[in-house]
């Protein structure tokens, strides 16, 4: 009796599981909802990330009005304050207060259009070859002597709110210099002629940034100097820009 009374339940639970009669379709409902959230879901999120690329390619725009600290860095010095140089048909470029202001003018000066080399135009300078060459007409030259070290040309971008331990991209390239781009607010530049081995560091303009539209220090911030591998002297200059 004990057996057949197990082998009784057994049968009824197999049965209980069984939802359908013979030859009745699987109810297919519930695992096409579960598919068609996952698709959907999917969908909305290759969206959102489409949509994230498609805004950065763009920025900034003429309604963006961006400023980015600059300095330029000879032999380990930064140098004055470099004005704007005649009409400017880019919107990108300076009030001569240390800060490169992005307001581009027209389509061509946005996204990929917003770069550095707009800048350097507006303010006198070129890169090009291993060379960099000031607004006054100084040109240094990859190789040439800075102290006692060969010296090379180099941008330095570091991103916003960046500070002295904060490593910043390189690019010696003079076409990758010119066609470097701005991608945010608050970005930060140093054109350089300087030791290969030399530390880079932030300009003074960094400070201008509390106050963008207004007129630069009147002080000139405290700098270093390098003089050789391994020393440096204290120096006082201008934030570049």
């Amino acid at each position: 009796m004990g057996k057949a009374s197990s082998a009784k339940k057994i049968k009824r639970v197999q049965q209980a599981g069984v939802s359908r009669a013979p030859g009745q379709r699987r109810n297919m409902a519930y695992p096409a909802l579960i598919i068609g959230i996952i698709v959907v879901g999917t969908v909305l999120v290759w969206f959102a990330r489409e949509s994230r690329v498609s805004t950065a390619e763009v920025a900034p725009t003429s309604s963006d009005t961006w400023y980015s600290p600059f300095g330029t860095n000879i032999c380990g010095e930064f140098q004055g304050n470099f004005p704007a140089k005649g009409e400017n048909t880019t919107g990108i470029t300076t009030n001569g207060n240390g800060l490169i202001r992005i307001n581009p003018k027209g389509t061509a000066n946005e996204g990929a259009g917003a770069t550095f080399g707009k800048f350097l135009a507006s303010v006198g300078m070129t890169v090009a070859d291993g060379t960099l060459t000031l607004p006054d007409g100084t040109t240094k030259r990859d190789g040439e002597q800075c102290g006692n070290e060969a010296g090379r040309v180099a941008l330095y971008v570091w991103p916003p709110q960046a500070n002295d331990k904060s490593k910043p991209r390189v690019i010696t390239q003079a076409a990758q210099i010119n066609a470097a781009r701005f991608v945010e607010d608050g970005q930060i530049f140093v054109i350089a002629f300087t030791p290969r081995d030399s530390t880079a560091k932030l300009p003074p303009s960094v400070a201008q940034l509390d106050d963008p539209t207004g007129n630069p220090s009147k002080e000139s911030p405290s700098t270093t100097t390098t003089t050789e591998a391994g020393s440096t002297t204290s120096t006082t200059a201008g934030a570049g820009g």
